[in-house]
């Protein structure tokens, strides 16, 4: 009885993985894999910032949170109409003309797409702002090794 109990088991857990994977292969026929469609190009990125530029060497600068101090763009006449604004590109990596700084490689971003997304913007400074804890802890350290003035304690 015992043996008939273990065959029973083994038989079903043969066959189901068989009916799981069982599908309809008509109806998959005509969709493609969701999966293995990528959302754009293979390689292509997208960066959204402010747009401003051409400068004196013609080039155009996008600055956004993750790329302060700019990031050079390169792409078709339609970078000049889209200046000052806030703009979403898609495009390619490019080397760039500058050397390696700090073990930072100099790039340019190859616009292929450009998308207008506000019609101005306010870049962000190119250094990260100080926040308001930070500033309070550097105050109180200032007020912490700043010498007492024994003349601001007993006025006269």
């Amino acid at each position: 009885m015992k043996f008939a109990i273990y065959l029973l088991a083994l038989t079903c857990l043969i066959n189901v993985p068989v009916f799981a994977q069982t599908t309809d292969l008509a109806t998959q026929a005509g969709k493609p894999d969701q999966a293995s469609e990528p959302a754009e190009p293979e390689g292509h990125t997208t960066l959204i910032g402010c747009l401003s530029g051409p400068d004196s060497n013609g080039a155009y600068v996008l600055r956004s949170m993750s790329h302060r101090t700019g990031v050079e763009v390169i792409g078709s006449d339609k970078l000049k109409k889209v200046s000052g604004n806030k703009v979403k590109l898609t495009g390619l990596w490019n080397p760039g003309d500058k050397p390696a700084v700090k073990g930072k490689e100099s790039r340019k971003f190859q616009a292929s797409e450009v998308e207008v997304m506000s019609e101005s913007c306010e870049a962000p400074s190119e250094k990260t702002p100080m926040s308001k804890q930070k500033q309070e802890k550097e105050q109180q350290k200032q007020k912490i090794a700043a010498p007492a003035n024994p003349d601001a304690t007993n006025p006269k």
